[in-house]
């Protein structure tokens, strides 16, 4: 009898278990959005400016797409034949009267944009006009968290009006947010002061930081989370998006600037362990590292960074982890004792040791996935807009998984080279044509998609699982006690 009630109880948690550790990933049937900042729409209040926003959208099945933004009157919802491995760019999202879901002022608005297809898709936003633009993978509702930290970067540009910022969407009636800005801001948030916001399903609130000329407030850092209220009930799922008008990086700032535009990552999707490769012709780049903790041992090739580097008891900043200049710039192993959250970004052309030479590159922010979070499969799109002259991929994968890894159907397995920081694994700067791509190994890997062009540059994370490590289940049982159990 003691022996069945043990094996029940055994399976009991098995079960429990198994639901907490259930692998998602950026592919769903639902997402929400909103149309994020950017520069041009400063002197257009009332609708415009030269920017566009599209989205992308691809499935390894046919899949019928649906692109509504139900809060804005008179908008007609699109719909989308997504052919199976190929890649579909939406028309551009209205910019300009009734209709307009731009994302231009501080504050509530009903301008969320909601994606939803009959089977699971993968998406991405790009925000671009003439040398200025930047992309976002987006996150299904499913894999949508309700605790988020906005990662930004030192605000400076070559152009006015360029401000920081972040914003949440809802993605249910009666949502409690709470907000705590890290610097000052339009809103009129007093910084690191929580403010507490309600939104119902679509709807956004936005908070800009304030500039003074070219510069601006970082507002990396800034807390956004969904809490319960007697409202509300429970705790409710958001999205969060952070970026920036327009944006230096490196050099002090002092040359072109492009917009960045990412959606961030839920705390189920951070790591302890990140393998970072260059980005393409343009090598140089900047990391931030991200920890909720500021007790967080965080190693860098494996030396501790010291806590005196702590910014704002927030994030390490780092060029490299080698030389300014060095070319190619050394790939990077970060580790953490407690997941972390990691940020790369392109240089403005010519800044910190990159060339000043054809296919050129300018700012971008990429968060990277963990080793933890890999994928196997994955469609993309190598962006031409705007005036792209060239798109790279980058892989990091375990080394059993090189011989498989394709692109297209294609082998790359001459492109890998061992990765100096981390002998188990190898990394990959592919170039890629603009286009779908279709890319895929026996073994899981991260990658990245990005592409240079004159004072220009897009990015983003290629695709990631979302798996929570997080979750904890308590059990007793007559025999022994179980405090928790951790998938």
């Amino acid at each position: 009898m003691k022996k069945s009630i043990l094996l029940f109880l055994i399976a009991l948690i098995w079960g429990h278990l198994e639901g907490f550790g259930q692998d998602y990933s950026n592919k769903g049937k639902d997402f929400w959005l909103g149309y994020g900042y950017h520069v041009n729409m400063a002197g257009n209040p009332a609708g415009g400016g030269t920017q566009d926003m599209v989205l992308y959208f691809t499935s390894d099945k046919n899949a019928t797409v649906t692109v509504d933004i139900p809060g804005v009157t008179g908008f007609t919802p699109l719909v989308y034949t997504v052919l199976a491995n190929t890649v579909t760019t939406s028309a551009p999202m209205p910019k300009s009267g009734s209709t307009d879901a731009r994302i231009n002022s501080p504050g509530l608005s009903s301008r969320g944009i909601h994606i939803t297809s009959d089977v699971p898709i993968v998406a991405y936003a790009h925000i671009y006009n003439s040398s200025i633009s930047g992309a976002s993978l987006l996150f299904p509702t499913t894999t949508l968290g309700k605790d988020y930290y906005s990662v930004n970067f030192t605000q400076s540009s070559n152009a006015a009006n360029a401000n920081s910022f972040f914003f949440v969407v809802a993605t249910e009636d009666a949502t409690s947010v709470e907000i705590t800005a890290s610097a000052a801001n339009l809103n009129g948030i007093t910084p690191n002061t929580p403010t507490i916001v309600t939104l119902n399903k679509g709807q956004i609130y936005n908070v800009m930081g304030t500039t003074q000329g070219s510069t601006g407030t970082d507002l990396t850092g800034s807390r956004i989370r969904s809490i319960s209220s007697n409202s509300s009930g429970g705790c409710k799922k958001i999205a969060v998006f952070s970026g920036a008008g327009k944006m230096s990086i490196g050099g002090g700032a002092s040359g072109s600037a492009d917009n960045l535009f990412a959606q961030a990552f839920p705390a189920v999707a951070w790591g302890k362990k990140y393998l970072t490769a260059p980005t393409g012709t343009q090598p140089n780049n900047y990391y931030r590292v991200c920890v909720t903790d500021p007790n967080t041992v965080v190693k860098l090739n494996g030396t501790i960074i010291p806590k005196t580097s702590l910014i704002n008891g927030f994030y390490y900043q780092f060029l490299n982890g080698n030389t300014i200049g060095s070319n190619p710039a050394t790939p990077n192993l970060i580790e953490s004792d407690v997941p972390i959250l990691v940020a790369q970004y392109c240089t403005t052309q010519g800044m910190d040791g990159n060339p000043n030479t054809s296919p050129y590159g300018d700012p971008e922010m990429i968060y990277l996935s963990p080793v933890e979070q890999t994928i196997n499969n994955i469609t993309l799109y190598s962006a031409s807009k705007f005036l792209i002259l060239q798109s790279y991929i980058n892989i990091i994968v375990k080394n059993q998984g090189v011989s498989s890894f394709t692109i297209d159907g294609i082998s790359k397995q001459a492109n890998f080279q061992a990765h100096p920081k981390e002998p188990n694994y190898s990394y990959a700067i592919i170039p890629v044509g603009s286009g779908s791509h279709t890319l895929y190994s026996d073994s899981g890997f991260n990658a990245i998609a990005y592409g240079f062009g004159s004072a220009e540059s897009y990015g983003y994370n290629a695709g990631t699982n979302v798996r929570d490590f997080s979750q904890t289940a308590a059990f007793q049982n007559p025999y022994k006690r179980i405090d928790s159990a951790v998938s």
